[in-house]
């Protein structure tokens, strides 16, 4: 049976490994896999997490996507426009317009990268609620984007399965992605 407990452990087990963090080797970037049933177990794990990282003496950010989300969409003043919309467009054409929104000048990507790059040395960032990315882009597409800039551990906690050795399936039914170039716990 699957442990949240253990695969953390693992995760703990990661970060501490200096060589983790060599810039020579990759980026500190790392995906936490998990079966998809467990979203609401993960999110009543985060504050014991958190308070054990804090234990082993690290300083904790934590990036809600559900946040990120909210804001860029409250931002755009679309939507009411998406809401009275929704009853009589088709749902691809008002997911595709919320889409547009995340996406316009890398709104999303940048936002993440910004609080990753502003994080101070002795820091674990913590990506939560990726689920909330879906249908409008993946979180591979974020991974990459912090390629060579993310300089402290940052964790995606991805709810998934995997896909060979180095591919995912996001939320257990997109079709998989392959090659991520991070590190895989989990899963």
């Amino acid at each position: 049976m699957y442990s949240l407990d253990k695969a953390f452990n693992e995760l703990i087990n990661k970060i501490r490994d200096p060589d983790m963090l060599d810039p020579a080797k990759s980026d500190p970037v790392l995906y936490f896999v998990y079966p998809p049933e467990l979203m609401l177990s993960i999110k009543k794990c985060f504050p014991r997490w958190i308070a054990t990282l804090r234990g082993h003496g690290y300083e904790v950010c934590r990036i809600s996507m559900a946040e990120i989300i909210w804001g860029l969409v409250d931002r755009s003043g679309r939507w009411d426009d998406w809401l009275r919309l929704e009853s009589f467009e088709d749902i691809p054409s008002v997911n595709e317009s919320v889409r547009n929104v995340l996406h316009q000048n890398y709104a999303l990507l940048s936002k993440v990268a910004d609080i990753v790059e502003a994080a101070s040395k002795n820091t674990i960032v913590l990506v939560s609620e990726i689920e909330l990315l879906h249908p409008f882009t993946r979180t591979k597409t974020i991974g990459d984007y912090l390629h060579d800039r993310a300089r402290i551990p940052t964790v995606f906690f991805y709810p998934g399965t995997h896909s060979g050795q180095s591919g995912l399936k996001f939320l257990g039914f997109h079709s998989p992605d392959p090659c991520y170039r991070s590190a895989i716990l989990g899963g």
